[in-house]
């Protein structure tokens, strides 16, 4: 009988493998596991904001390691992903997640269209993951890419002309510049008046952002919005002024003072003009250097194939006023010695 049961147990031993020898050879080591949560993009001005965290979801601490974003059209990590940059992230503990976050330039192959930012954790394969498949993640909302191509412009209105120069990052048709990629290349655009006119101002709703310069000349540094731009010219009338007399000597006498708005006058004396802007401006002329009675100011009149058209005041109407002139004038104040 004993020897029946010492085979029993001999047997039973060399099927039924002792519990701690089982339990020791199927234990799973612990492992990190990093995922990518709460994704989400912004594009603003040709940049694209990111944020992300990133969990580690296994039981052993997750080592330094990188997170990469991308655009996607359908939110799933493929080849057609259009890649916008890696952010290292720390070490992550176990049951716990670490923020990351980036500003990425929008790429230039970048085609128009909708996308989700995708965030894929470990994206250098830097940690030994319990599982390697589900390091990615997309952002619930879309953004959504333009054609990225700047235009900025310039036109010249009436009495003028404008040149674009000192391009750069971008080509110009004239003065219609285009750069391929916003926040690069720089162009220079300066107005040139045509005779009778002087530059007015810079105008257009879109027409902000620029650099004054010397001439008038604007500068458009790194735009990152198209522009349109026309320059302005006002036209401008000449006020011109003589004196004629008969008085002996009249070197010491017989000059006219000018005054002018919205323009600008030579020095006083016995001829001069005043430009000013057409229809805009305030041109006065006063006569003097009379010694009444023996020398007399006797009026204004007009200069030969010239018109002077104004309005006189004075004790003698020795002022003359022309308002709002729209036409060259020339007009001539007139002295005579003795009221001869």
């Amino acid at each position: 009988m004993r020897v029946l049961v010492s085979v029993l147990v001999v047997a039973l031993a060399a099927v039924v493998p002792p519990v701690a020898v089982v339990g020791s050879a199927a234990a799973t080591p612990p492992r990190a596991e990093l995922i990518a949560k709460s994704v989400t993009g912004d594009l603003f001005n040709g940049q694209i904001t990111v944020t992300a965290a990133v969990r580690n979801k296994g039981d052993k601490k997750a080592g330094a390691s990188q997170t990469a974003f991308y655009l996607s059209t359908d939110g799933k990590q493929s080849a057609n992903d259009t890649t916008l940059g890696t952010v290292d992230t720390k070490k992550v503990k176990p049951k716990h997640s670490m923020p990351v976050a980036a500003i990425f330039p929008l790429p230039t192959n970048a085609a128009p269209g909708s996308y989700r930012v995708l965030a894929c954790a470990d994206s250098g394969k830097q940690v030994k993951e319990r599982n390697e498949t589900n390091n990615c993640k997309a952002s619930k909302a879309a953004i959504t890419v333009v054609s990225q191509v700047i235009t900025v412009s310039a036109a010249a209105g009436t009495g003028g002309t404008v040149a674009a120069s000192g391009v750069t990052g971008g080509t110009c048709a004239g003065t219609a510049c285009t750069f391929p990629t916003p926040g690069t290349g720089t162009v220079t655009f300066t107005p040139t008046p045509s005779a009778g006119y002087r530059f007015g101002a810079w105008t257009g709703p879109s027409c902000t952002g620029y650099t004054a310069g010397a001439g008038n000349a604007i500068t458009f540094t790194k735009p990152t919005a198209s522009k349109t731009c026309t320059a302005t010219f006002v036209k401008q009338v000449t006020v011109s002024w003589s004196v004629s007399s008969n008085v002996p000597g009249d070197a010491l006498c017989c000059t006219v003072t000018a005054t002018a708005t919205g323009g600008t006058c030579t020095p006083d004396g016995k001829t001069g003009s005043c430009t000013v802007d057409s229809g805009a401006s305030t041109v006065t002329l006063t006569a003097g250097g009379t010694a009444p009675p023996i020398i007399a100011f006797t009026g204004w009149t007009a200069a030969p194939l010239a018109t002077c058209v104004g309005t006189t005041s004075g004790a003698v109407n020795e002022v003359l006023t022309i308002t709002n002139p729209t036409s060259p004038q020339n007009c001539v104040a007139n002295f005579s010695f003795g009221g001869f």
